[in-house]
Formats: structure tokens, sequence, C-alpha cells
């Protein structure tokens, strides 16, 4: 009897214990769906590419034609200018940028909205190409008879009409198409 009455007071003892415990110290038990991780994917995120650095050069660079992309491109400069549909197009830092005029400012362009004669080739295969038309442009000097056209800044108190003149058909002259005497 006496085992089983020390066996009573151990579990009373307990219970009480239990009992204080439970009023001290709050016990939550979490509910059931606490493990439950909710994902929402809302596609890659954009990537952010900074317009480059403006481009500055000492005088509008001469722009020449290169038959095989059909695309104009800067020489005696040491950027990577286009020109095609009437839009300047720069490539550095492995993006593409565009502008209305050789000076910017340049708006960053996605690979898969590139005129067909820029996608269509490696900048080192435009490289290839310019230097074998330079090659001809030096040789010839004024008289060299590729198409090409001086460059114009882009918009601006002095680029602003002759950017919108890029706009008519690109023709072979010396200066650049629709350009006014001021303006030379």
């Amino acid at each position: 009897m006496k085992h089983r009455m020390m066996q009573v007071m151990v579990s009373a003892g307990c219970g009480l214990l239990v009992w204080v415990a439970a009023s001290i110290l709050p016990i939550s038990v979490p509910p059931a769906w606490a493990g439950v991780d909710v994902h929402i994917n809302l596609g890659v995120p954009p990537v952010v590419v900074e317009a480059p650095p403006p481009v500055v050069v000492e005088a509008p660079p001469e722009m020449v034609f290169l038959p095989e992309p059909g695309i104009y491109v800067a020489i005696g400069v040491p950027y990577d200018i286009f020109f095609i549909s009437g839009r300047y197009y720069y490539f550095r830092g492995g993006n593409w940028f565009w502008a209305g005029g050789y000076g910017g400012p340049w708006t960053h362009v996605v690979y898969r909205s590139l005129p067909p004669g820029l996608r269509r080739y490696k900048v080192e295969q435009l490289h290839q190409f310019r230097e074998r038309e330079y090659k001809g442009y030096r040789a010839q000097g004024p008289k060299f008879q590729g198409k090409h056209f001086v460059a114009v800044p882009g918009p601006g108190p002095k680029g602003k009409d002759a950017v919108k003149e890029h706009r008519v058909k690109e023709r072979p002259v010396q200066e650049h198409p629709g350009a006014s005497k001021h303006d030379r």
C-alpha cells in the first residue's frame, strides 16, 4: 500500500508540475499547415543594362557602306557604330544600343530586335567587313566610289533636323543625305 501511495503522489506531483509549467510557459502548437511553402514565379527578373558612356569624337565620323551585310559603319573612330534603317547602332560590352545620332543618347536593344544586317553577323565579322571597305576608302581618298556619308550627332540644336533626314532613302553622296549647307 505504501508503494501504491508513493505512485499516486509521484503521479500527482508530476501532473501538478505539468499544470504549473503550462500556466507559466506559453505552449503553442503550430497549425497543421505551418509547413506549407508557396512559390509564385513571375518569370525571369529583367536584365538591367546601363546606357554606355557618350561617344566622344572630334568630328562627325564618315559612314561607309558595307555591301555584304548591307549596312553603314563608322570609320576612323574607336567605336563600333553602324547605321541602318534610319538609326545608329552601337555595340559595347556585349550589348547593342540604338540612337538617332552617333552621339546618343543610347537605348538598349535586345538582340532579337536588331535589323537583319546586324543580327546575321557576329561583331568580329562586321569588323572584317569594315576593314576591307576601309582599305578601299583609304586607298581612293576623296575619289572613293563607294556609298558613304558624314554621320550626324543626334538630337539637339544642330542634329535634330539632320536626324529626320536619315529616314529618307540612302544614296551615295559625299555629305550626309539631305544635309544643308550650314550643317556642313
